[in-house]
């Protein structure tokens, strides 16, 4: 009888840090308590917090964590996963789990993510579902913001579900990949003189959307696993919030217009398209709503009331998808206001983000 070899498993997990030593520890203690083993490479990214002794710690005591740090870096998260990707041998290791130094993973996330490789061949990358942690709040603004984010999250994940093995973007908080699928985006930079990118292309500003649209062109499948679990901080200033989705947005938008139309970004730039048509229906509906205030006619017309009553259907909905809601979430979507005042405020980010992208194209992070 033919010996039956076991399948090789060998991951590892590249973590970019800067600045993260109130989370750090948990953060690789998360990966080391895997159901699988997972070696830990941290890349500290300019810090200058206690974010490298802390991680030092750990390396003394256990073989497998391991540190680097940055030197001059001016690319951000995309120039550190760059500088992992060249300091390791990616042929001893069959998957790499991209994870962000301010995340937690569930014990069995990883595990999970090779039975999503196991059961599709064309698998390039499957992100985790997108969770928030739990953070201590500062007065009912910033209790706000973080359960406009905390539902918003779970927005994310229902997203997916319809999306199968083509979801937008591979997140950044945490995605394993395919090492076969990383080899073949490092050959096609080299191929189109992109040799200062390695992985990541440190000249767009959203690098998990950049490489993920790169995945599917070369005809990789991608997908969220929705048995990983992972939680990560989010901002809780309404500033720093505004800032991190613009570039979001600006940097979705850059990638775009770098692949132009294809049949990988085709669904993405019909999506931004419908965008101006779906604003400009609801300025129109609301045009119509502030007229009638002006005219006397304060009960709202049934069209109004028909779009409201679905926009109000659809918010609630979302919550069958939020992990632990709590009064909060419940709070904030039943009584529809402050979900429409983000949901505006969203829209704002959209616009602006259009117009950084077509009147500031040198954008920096």
């Amino acid at each position: 009888m033919a010996t039956v070899m076991p399948q090789r498993n060998n991951v590892i997990a590249f973590v970019p840090a800067h600045n993260e030593e109130n989370i750090i520890r948990s953060t690789i203690e998360s990966i080391l308590t895997q159901t699988v083993n997972v070696d830990v490479l941290v890349i500290s990214d300019n810090s200058t917090d206690n974010t490298v002794s802390i991680v030092r710690s750990m390396a003394a005591t256990n073989s497998r964590v391991s540190l680097i740090e940055t030197v001059g870096n001016k690319y951000k998260k995309s120039g550190a996963l760059n500088a992992a990707y060249q300091n390791v041998d990616l042929d001893s290791y069959d998957y790499v789990l991209s994870v962000d130094g301010d995340t937690v993973l569930a014990p069995d996330l990883v595990e999970q993510a090779l039975v999503e490789f196991k059961l599709d061949p064309l698998l390039g990358a499957v992100c985790s579902r997108a969770g928030v942690v739990k953070q201590e709040t500062n007065g009912f603004f910033e209790k706000l913001v973080y359960h406009w984010q905390y539902v918003e999250y779970a927005e994310f994940d229902r997203s997916r579900v319809s999306q199968d093995r083509g979801i937008k973007v591979a997140h950044g908080m945490c995605t394993a990949y395919k090492v076969e699928a990383i080899k073949a985006v490092m050959a096609r930079r080299i191929a189109t003189g992109k040799l200062d990118c390695a992985v990541y292309d440190v000249h767009n500003i959203t690098e998990d959307y950049e490489l993920t649209v790169t995945l599917k062109e070369l005809g990789y499948h991608i997908a969220a696993g929705f048995g990983m679990y992972a939680w990560t901080d989010v901002p809780l200033k309404l500033k720093e919030l505004w800032k991190q989705r613009v570039r979001w947005l600006r940097g979705g938008l850059d990638t775009l217009w770098e692949h132009g139309w294809n049949k990988s970004t085709r669904k993405d730039i019909l999506n931004a398209g419908f965008f101006w048509i779906m604003l400009s229906f609801q300025i129109i509906l609301l045009y119509y709503a502030l007229y009638d205030i002006v005219r006397g006619v304060y009960l709202p017309n049934r069209v109004f009331i028909l779009v409201m009553s679905i926009m109000y259907i659809d918010c609630v909905y979302t919550l069958r998808y939020v992990q632990n809601p709590s009064k909060w979430d419940y709070l904030v979507r039943m009584t529809f206001i402050p979900q429409l005042f983000y949901a505006w405020f969203t829209i704002a980010q959209l616009v602006y983000a259009y117009y950084l992208f077509l009147f500031r194209p040198n954008q920096d992070w």
